[in-house]
């Protein structure tokens, strides 16, 4: 099976997360988002490892018959450094729980937090935001990137 490194958008940045660090890598299980740029994608995550979705994409992974994640705890709120926070409007966001493991479920984590998919994760990815494609990259199964030129 393949599996694909997973980059989405960064619209936010640091903010408080919560781990559990039962686990190996220890999972996040709620975050804070501060956003510094509108959301354009479903899937986001920020520079402390959280992920997030947007409604209509928990929806659509709830219908799905994926595997290795949950919905979680998240808030959001508007970066004070924003000069216009009027203009900045945040949907609703569903924390997006990693519980799967790299390279055997859809969704796993490697590393302290790269979001791992598999082959059918990525495309119902893809097929939901086409801009995702080019922020992923494919795998060998030791989990070095493949290069395509």
């Amino acid at each position: 099976m393949t599996f694909y490194l997973i980059d989405p958008e960064i619209p936010a940045d640091f903010g408080q997360v919560s781990r559990d660090s039962s686990y190996d890598p220890p999972r996040v299980v709620s975050a804070h988002f501060e956003f510094h740029h509108p959301v354009d994608g479903e899937l986001i995550t920020s520079y402390s490892g959280a992920y997030a979705v947007t409604k209509p994409l928990a929806d659509a992974l709830a219908e799905s018959e994926l595997t290795g994640y949950e919905f979680g705890p998240v808030t959001a709120s508007i970066s004070a450094l924003v000069e216009d926070p009027g203009g900045l409007v945040i949907p609703p966001l569903f924390g997006l729980i990693i519980t799967g493991r790299a390279f055997i479920d859809d969704f796993g984590v490697q590393g302290h937090s790269n979001l791992i998919a598999s082959e059918r994760a990525a495309e119902f990815l893809w097929n939901r935001d086409a801009r995702l494609r080019d922020w992923a990259n494919r795998l060998d199964r030791d989990g070095n990137m493949i290069l395509d030129f």
